[in-house]
């Protein structure tokens, strides 16, 4: 991180702070930084500062960035079949949002939530491993919302000169159940050390995919590995057994009538 403000340890500030991916992350990232969740949810008993605010409102994005070193942007909703008019309302223009509030207080360091969504549409035998520098092909209107998402927060690096990192998220906090999740799964360790990993890099700007290392490696998680310093540790092959056929309408990213068994 970049210099310690007012001799403390850096401030976090975890947009969708109560949320499930923040769930998951904040064992390892509260051993390292002083934690400000910001969750239109209402606060529970907690150890760390949380305020109840709509993120995507400018006023309350601005109050929640004061003092922050860095900023944690995971608020979304994430569900991929929303519509379009869903993802700008409550995903793209709070990201634009948030970005401007962070603009406005000079952080030094952003880490966004994305997706493998946006690159579904390459969830095929014959591309993977995807390469993270493939051209964008999203799968949903979910997914083309994080393409807008990792567009400006390209242009908020080269117009600020602040350090930002587009995390490509695979299944993240949620149990593996079904087969067709082997190849995108993110463990919840493996989910706290590519965060740190995220906040800790000095890049100037990076989109990295981010799963574990498993067997059926569908992601390359080599620009992860090698610019922010990434090591997984677990494998989805080692629960294989427990997992099921899938279930339910997917997308091209979770359609595994592909996968081998």
């Amino acid at each position: 991180m970049s210099a310690v403000r007012n001799d403390r340890e850096p401030l976090v500030v975890i947009t969708g702070g109560l949320g499930r991916v923040a769930g998951v992350v904040l064992p390892q990232l509260r051993k390292h930084y002083r934690l400000r969740l910001v969750d239109r949810s209402a606060p529970a008993a907690s150890g760390e500062e949380v305020l109840q605010a709509d993120i995507g409102d400018p006023d309350a994005a601005y109050r929640a960035f004061e003092g922050a070193d860095a900023v944690l942007h995971l608020a979304a909703n994430s569900s991929p079949w929303q519509t379009w008019d869903s993802v700008y309302a409550a995903n793209v223009r709070p990201t634009q949002t948030v970005l401007e509030a962070a603009a406005a207080h000079a952080v030094p360091k952003i880490v966004l939530a994305s997706s493998l969504h946006v690159v579904g549409e390459y969830n095929r035998p014959q591309y993977w491993p995807v390469d993270p520098r493939v051209d964008p092909r999203p799968c949903c209107p979910y997914g083309l919302g994080k393409v807008v998402l990792e567009a400006l927060a390209r242009t908020h690096a080269a117009r600020t000169g602040a350090s930002v990192t587009c995390l490509r998220l695979g299944l993240t906090g949620w149990p593996l159940t079904e087969r067709r999740y082997l190849g995108q799964w993110l463990s919840d360790g493996d989910a706290g050390r590519l965060v740190l990993a995220a906040l800790n890099a000095r890049e100037h700007y990076g989109v990295h995919f981010g799963v574990s290392a498993n067997t059926r490696n569908h992601w390359d998680t080599t620009s992860a590995r090698h610019e922010l310093g990434y090591r997984p540790e677990d494998d989805s092959e080692l629960l294989a057994d427990r997992t099921g056929p899938s279930s339910g309408p997917v997308c091209r990213l979770f359609d595994d009538s592909q996968l081998s068994e």
